[in-house]
């Protein structure tokens, strides 16, 4: 869950921070017809990890430490199990590493793929129905860490003309995620029952990879949506040329 939104970070630093006009001078620019533009992105997003640390006001990027997901309606029900997640906050998101990247401005498209080595979450959440062939039923308090979970990202995107300026269109935004390690830890579990509670976690613990396996698709679905209307919005600040000049 936690990497789809540093994706949304990255689409967002690949297409809005190559301005050469209107960036500040960290930020490195990529001219589309750069032979060796997938290595140009990827080191221009990397030299911004500290100031993604810290946010960057002016394109709209929320700071990465910590990230503040907030509320998230993961699973609703329909396979014999609700999961909601309330005030959910990451830290470690900023320490993300691009290990493959292709960009193609004459397809239009790009993929990528990151891993996040180390992530700590923590939040509210709230359960009930069935997993791991066990039922399972609480709210309250939760953390977790997260190791080397990877996500990959495809996005297509069109040029559209709007009074006669080309700008930048999500035309489409896959996401998939294989998650890695890790430990959660459930609190109030079957209102406060310690002992069912012990079970419960140190059986997800122990299935951890199958347990994340079973929510990251619906998290991926939520959230491809809800970063495609986001990053539309700020492409409509920039036009194709400031974005990658030739």
């Amino acid at each position: 869950m936690q990497s789809l939104l540093i994706v949304a970070s990255l689409l967002i630093c690949f297409m809005g921070c190559s301005s050469a006009g209107n960036m500040p001078d960290y930020i490195q620019v990529c001219h589309r017809n750069d032979p060796d533009l997938s290595k140009c992105l990827k080191n221009s997003v990397h030299n911004l990890r500290p100031y993604l640390a810290k946010g960057i006001k002016e394109l709209n990027v929320p700071p990465l430490e910590p990230l503040y997901i907030g509320d998230l309606a993961i699973l609703d029900g329909s396979a014999g199990l609700t999961v909601k997640a309330r005030k959910l906050n990451v830290l470690g998101a900023s320490n993300f590493e691009i290990t493959k990247l292709r960009a193609s401005t004459q397809n239009r498209r790009f993929d990528f793929e990151l891993i996040l080595p180390h992530l700590h979450g923590d939040g509210m959440y709230e359960i009930n129905g069935n997993i791991l062939a066990l039922p399972i039923k609480g709210n309250g308090p939760f953390t977790g860490n997260f190791t080397n979970f990877v996500a990959y990202v495809r996005v297509q995107y069109d040029i559209k003309n709007v009074n006669d300026l080309e700008y930048l269109h999500v035309k489409d935004f896959a996401l998939k995620i294989r998650t890695g390690k890790g430990y959660l830890k459930l609190e109030n579990l079957f209102n406060g029952d310690k002992v069912l509670g012990d079970v419960i976690n140190d059986t997800i613990n122990q299935n951890f990879e199958v347990f994340t396996n079973d929510l990251i698709a619906p998290i991926a679905r939520a959230l491809e949506a809800k970063f495609k209307v986001i990053t539309t919005k700020i492409l409509e600040n920039f036009t194709y040329s400031e974005l990658f000049p030739v």
